[in-house]
């Protein structure tokens, strides 16, 4: 990295700017990033935001009415496992787009179905219970 001079910083930096914007969940729910970026970046990036929001939320919510975060759970986890079933399409497509070895890239197609399928299996369970 410290090889690196100010034009090729400056085009990292530009680069970076655009994850998580709109247009990047359009280009990763249509297949027009890499396969590494759709499964690192759209399967955990948002998380980063995600998570200490929901644990924000989860500590007002258990301190306001104890006992009752089945459904915030509940909705969290469904809204998650339905993101995941974007992003499966989104990495789909764009496995189908490049050319080379594909061994990892499947299993990253069944790790993110797994993920999508398990979310959604619990988001139920604590939302109806």
């Amino acid at each position: 990295m410290a090889n690196l001079s100010k034009s090729e910083l400056d085009a990292i930096h530009a680069e970076r700017t655009k994850f998580f914007t709109r247009q990047w969940f359009g280009d990763l729910f249509s297949g027009r990033l890499s396969p590494g970026d759709t499964f690192w970046a759209g399967n955990y990036g948002p998380a980063l935001i995600v998570v200490p929001l929901l644990v924000i939320v989860a500590l007002f919510t258990a301190m306001a009415v104890p006992g009752r975060l089945g459904p915030l759970f509940g909705s969290v986890a469904l809204g998650a496992g339905i993101y995941r079933f974007l992003v499966l399409t989104g990495l789909v497509r764009s496995i189908a787009r490049v050319s080379g070895p594909k061994v990892w890239r499947w299993i990253g197609v069944f790790w993110t179905l797994l993920e999508a399928v398990i979310l959604i299996w619990l988001g139920l369970r604590l939302f109806g219970g």
